[in-house]
C-alpha cells in the first residue's frame, strides 16, 4: 500500500501526539521533530527495542578552520565561491592539522538496539550501523511503508539483532560546532561504541555478542572504513553502503555546488536552532533528489519523507570527509561495498568500473565484495528496490558465517 503525502504526514503526526502524551516527544506540532528525538517514530513489531543515551568517550585527530567563520547564507556562499574556484588558484585549504594534534572529550550519543522477539541464534551477531550525512539514525528504521525500506525490520527478520545511533551533531545526540565536527571524531565515536557493544553493554537480553557487523551509509561508510583501518579489532565484518574510494567518481566541486548549502538554522530555526552556521542542509527537496535518487526509481512520497526527515551536516565533516585513513590492509575478515548503479555522489552518477579499485587493494588481506546495485542512486535503501538490496547484505553475513 502506498501512502500520499498527507496520510504519511498525519500518520507521523498521530503517532507524535500518542508519543507526547507519554512524554516521549518532544515536537509533536512536526513529523521532523521525531528526529531529534530519543525515542524513534517506529519500532519493528518483530523485535523489541530499547533506547539510549550512552556517554562516549573519544579521542580524535585534531582539526582546525582556518577559513572566516560566517553567520549568514553571504558569508556561506563567499566561502563556497571561494573553495570551488578553478584549480590552480592560489587559496589556503580551510582545514588544516591543528595543535595540539589530539583531543579528548566525553560526547553523549542517543542509540537504538533492536533484537528479535522470535530467536533463531543469529541474535547475538550485531549489526552495529552508522549513517551518513543528511539522516538520523532511522535511515536504517524508516517509518513509512517499513515492509520495503525498513533496514531494521528486514535484518531483525532474519534473525540478526542491530545497534544504530545518532552520529554526533544529528538527532538526539550531543551537538557540537559545525567548523569543528569531523570524520576524525566520527571514527572515534564508533570505535569506542563498538567496543561497549562487543563488552555487552547496551545490547539487552543479547549481552555480549558473538559476532559484530559494522555496517555504514555514505559519510557513515568512510567513518566505518576509517575505523577498521586503524582499529580492525572492532568488528568481524564489514559492510559499505552508498560508497566509493576512485576519485574518477568523486567530483568534489561538483558536489558542493550540487548540494546547494544553506546555514541550517536559518532554513527552520525551530528544528536545527540548536546548531551553530557551521551546520548546513540543502536548500529543497529536489536537490536532495539530484544527490540521493534516480528517476523514476523511487516513490516521491519517499522523496518527500526523506526531505521532512533531513538533519543538517557541519562543514568540517564534508571537508574532511576524504582525509580520513584508507589502507585497512589489517583487517582480514569480509568486506562488503554495496552503492548503487547510478550513485551520484561517490561515483558521478554511474559506478560501474569504479568499485574494484582502490577498494580492493585497500583490503587486499580482506575478503572484499564488491556490489552495484541496479536502478538505484545514492540513497539506495529509498528506491523501490530497498529489500533487494538488504537480502544482498544479510546474505553476505550468512554466507561468512555470522
Amino acid at each position: 500500500m502506498k501512502l500520499s503525502r498527507n496520510e504519511m504526514t498525519m500518520g507521523l503526526a498521530v503517532m507524535c501526539l500518542l508519543k507526547s502524551a507519554a512524554g516521549a516527544c518532544s515536537q509533536p506540532h512536526s513529523p521532523s521533530g521525531f528526529y531529534g528525538s530519543l525515542t524513534q517514530p517506529y519500532y519493528p513489531p518483530n523485535a523489541v527495542c530499547n533506547d539510549y543515551m550512552i556517554p562516549v568517550d573519544i579521542e580524535y585527530t585534531n582539526l582546525a578552520f582556518n577559513a572566516t567563520r560566517w553567520g549568514d547564507d553571504y558569508g556561506l556562499n563567499n566561502f563556497l565561491d571561494v573553495l570551488t574556484t578553478r584549480a590552480g588558484v592560489d587559496n589556503s585549504p580551510p582545514v588544516s592539522p591543528a595543535s595540539p594534534s589530539t583531543q579528548t572529550a566525553t560526547v553523549n550519543i542517543a542509540a537504538t538496539f533492536c533484537t528479535p522477539k522470535n530467536k533463531n541464534g543469529k541474535e547475538k551477531t550485531v549489526i552495529l550501523a552508522t549513517h551518513g550525512i543528511g539522516p538520523a539514525r532511522a535511515h536504517w528504521n524508516a517509518p513509512v511503508q517499513p515492509d520495503q525500506y525498513n533496514f531494521v525490520q528486514y535484518a531483525i527478520g532474519q534473525g540478526y539483532s542491530v545497534f544504530f545511533y545518532d552520529r554526533l551533531g544529528t538527532g538526539a545526540s550531543d551537538k557540537v560546532s559545525g567548523f569543528d565536527n569531523s570524520i576524525f571524531k566520527a571514527i572515534s565515536v564508533l570505535q569506542s561504541i563498538s567496543k561497549l557493544v562487543r563488552n555487552g553493554l547496551y545490547t539487552g537480553c543479547v549481552g555480549k555478542p558473538n559476532k559484530i557487523a559494522v555496517i555504514g551509509f555514505s559519510f557513515g561508510s568512510y567513518t566505518t572504513h576509517g575505523a577498521i583501518a586503524t582499529d580492525p579489532s572492532i568488528a568481524d565484518a564489514v559492510i559499505l553502503t552508498g560508497i566509493g574510494f576512485n576519485m574518477t567518481g568523486i567530483n568534489v566541486n561538483g558536489l558542493l555546488r550540487s548540494f546547494v548549502p544553506r546555514v541550517a538554522s536559518l532554513q527552520n530555526s525551530a528544528l536545527y536552532g540548536d546548531r551553530d552556521p557551521g551546520y548546513l542542509t540543502w536548500v529543497d527537496k529536489y536537490t536532495q533528489i539530484w544527490n540521493y535518487f534516480k528517476y523514476p526509481n523511487y516513490d516521491p512520497v519517499i522523496a518527500d519523507y526523506a526531505e521532512a526527515a533531513k538533519q543538517p551536516y557541519a562543514i568540517t565533516e564534508f571537508l574532511s570527509l576524504l582525509s580520513g585513513p584508507t589502507d585497512a590492509s589489517a583487517f582480514n575478515g569480509s568486506v562488503l561495498a554495496i552503492t548503487g548503479e547510478y550513485d551520484y555522489i561517490f561515483c558521478d552518477g554511474y559506478c560501474p568500473g569504479l568499485l574494484e579499485e582502490p577498494g580492493r587493494t585497500y583490503y587486499r588481506n580482506a575478503k572484499y565484495v564488491p556490489y552495484i546495485h541496479p536502478g538505484a542512486s545514492h540513497q539506495l535503501f529509498l528506491h523501490y528496490n530497498a529489500t533487494g538490496a538488504f537480502q544482498v547484505i544479510t546474505n553476505f553475513l550468512s554466507d561468512n558465517g555470522l
